[in-house]
């Protein structure tokens, strides 16, 4: 800083001036009263305290000035060293002039091993080409220039930065120098890349499991689809209006009103959404899709909702094919367990027929000639009794295994035999056969016999009934099998009767290979079931249901 002029100093060249003019004006050939006149002199004397007066103002101007320069200038270097970005002045040959300390602390190091360097020095190599493009633009145009570029850190190390600058020219060389702000970005990079790479992986994991992405605009009501949930619909983009409606519109006739149904709902409540439907291509094709979603908030976006878009065509058709082939493993099981056990009554009840029951009458025969000879009447009234009752439960034995009336007669008179045969005087039983009854399947036949054996079997022993009543009627190409008691009804719920009571699960078993349907109605007052099936079932055929 100047110092300050003093007052003694503004007095000497007053008195200097003073001096040079008397001695222009002075002549030694004239008198010194014709040389200057007093009021000449006054009013020079006047001219000089004004002249005096107005320099020392101007020297008071000039302090106050030099001493705001310098109050400025120490708050530009404390503004230009502690700013939170770096400043780097180059001169047009690349050399730094000068740099701040945040600058410094980017290349870890001190300000004393940046100035006079090269800047390019402190740029990788790889990246330099992009610095000398970076300060061409700056030279082409006297505007601001941005650019990305890595900084070289001592120890070899890098990091991202963000550089700004302008070109101005030195009015002392008129050179260019750069004024150059760097922004460290390595953090918003490092998360750049690794959201990348995240995106990347959620992509491929997407598109691996067969499931788009899609998003929708509540504000707007705008649905927005990702490419993949374009291919899964088969659209083209121009193809789809971006409306909930015109989603909709792609969908099967049959799911419509659900679909709809469903979000408005959503959309309404926010709830999760889980949703599956059909839709119908542009081919006519049939495609089974899952929508799933959930409304996202965020402080920077109004509330939307997201979610994914999955074709399940394949996985419903393979689960459609494992449950049928489930059914008819099930089924040829339960046809192989009851075929072997039909197999195996029948040959008993042959053994039985053909064996102990021929025995038993050549027993009687004999027993009958020595009571005839012998006059012992009295001593085999007894013998003849239990020979009686043998034989009576060997013929139960061999209807129960084989029914033989089913087998000679027909499954009608199969039927009303095996009422009047286990009806008593305190049980009855009332067989209601509703117009002709078409032939049906023999083996259908004995299946359907023993689920009427089985129900009144069940009756006797659980119910306590006094009656019970078997309607068989024909309904079209189907057999309706009604049976219904006056006794107390089931002692559990159905679904536990099912599980425990293995009489009334067999009839389901049999019901099921018949593809039939079962119907179970239960109270204190009695019981009825009802036993659909039809008449030209076969045993491999889809099972049935139990209601």
């Amino acid at each position: 800083m100047k110092k300050k002029v003093s007052k003694k100093s503004n007095r000497e060249k007053v008195i200097s001036l003073l001096r040079a003019r008397i001695g222009r004006s002075y002549d030694p050939s004239l008198s010194l009263n014709k040389q200057i006149s007093d009021h000449e002199l006054e009013v020079l004397l006047e001219e000089l305290q004004i002249f005096q007066l107005e320099l020392e103002m101007q020297n008071d101007e000039l302090s106050n000035s030099y001493e705001l320069l310098e109050l400025e200038r120490t708050k530009f270097v404390d503004f230009f060293n502690l700013a939170p970005v770096g400043y780097f002045i180059i001169d047009h040959a690349g050399l730094v002039q000068e740099a701040n300390q945040t600058g410094a602390d980017m290349l870890a190091t001190l300000k004393l091993n940046i100035i006079d360097k090269k800047f390019q020095d402190f740029i990788p190599s790889q990246e330099r080409d992009k610095l000398y493009a970076f300060l061409h633009q700056m030279n082409s145009a006297k505007t601001k220039h941005n650019c990305e570029l890595k900084l070289l850190m001592a120890g070899g190390h890098e990091c991202d930065t963000r550089m700004e600058g302008i070109a101005i020219v030195d009015p002392a060389t008129n050179n260019n120098k750069y004024y150059i702000t760097v922004i460290d970005i390595s953090e918003s990079k490092f998360a750049q890349r690794e959201l990348l790479k995240t995106t990347q992986r959620l992509e491929m994991t997407l598109n691996a499991s067969g499931t788009g992405t899609w998003w929708l605009d509540l504000d707007g009501d705008k649905l927005f689809l990702d490419e993949f949930s374009y291919s899964v619909l088969e659209l083209m983009k121009w193809e789809f209006d971006g409306t909930i409606t015109g989603l909709v519109s792609l969908v099967h006739p049959d799911d419509k009103e659900r679909v709809t149904e469903v979000l408005l709902q959503t959309l309404n409540s926010f709830d999760d959404m889980d949703l599956e439907f059909r839709i119908i291509t542009k081919n006519g094709e049939i495609k089974n899709i899952v929508a799933k979603g959930h409304e996202v908030v965020t402080e920077i976006v109004p509330r939307y909702f997201a979610g994914i878009l999955m074709n399940v065509t394949a996985q419903k058709k393979l689960a459609k094919e494992a449950a049928e082939l489930q059914e008819l493993q099930k089924r040829l099981v339960l046809s192989t367990a009851f075929n072997a056990q039909e197999k195996e009554r029948y040959r008993i009840s042959s053994a039985l027929h053909d064996s102990v029951c021929q025995i038993l009458y050549g027993i009687r025969l004999n027993l009958q000639n020595i009571q005839l000879s012998k006059n012992l009447r009295g001593e085999f009234v007894n013998v003849n009794k239990l020979l009686d009752q043998a034989i009576g439960e060997t013929r139960e034995l061999s209807y129960e295994l084989t029914p033989s009336v089913l087998r000679d007669f027909g499954f009608v008179s199969g039927v009303k035999e095996m009422a009047q045969r286990l009806s008593t005087p305190k049980f009855e039983i009332k067989i209601v056969i509703k117009e002709v009854i078409l032939p049906i399947n023999e083996e259908v036949q004995l299946y359907v016999f023993r689920m009427i054996q089985e129900l009144i079997n069940n009756c006797i022993k659980h119910a306590h009934a006094t009656e019970a009543k078997i309607i068989i009627s024909p309904a079209g190409e189907n057999v309706n099998i009604v049976f219904s008691d006056n006794g107390r009804g089931f002692e559990k719920e159905v679904k536990d009767s099912l599980f425990l009571g293995s009489g009334i699960r067999a009839i389901q078993n049999r019901i099921f290979l018949l593809n039939g349907k079962m119907h179970i109605n239960t109270g204190k007052t009695g019981t009825t079931i009802s036993i659909q099936f039809n008449r030209g079932s076969e045993l491999t055929k889809n099972a049935g249901t139990l209601s």
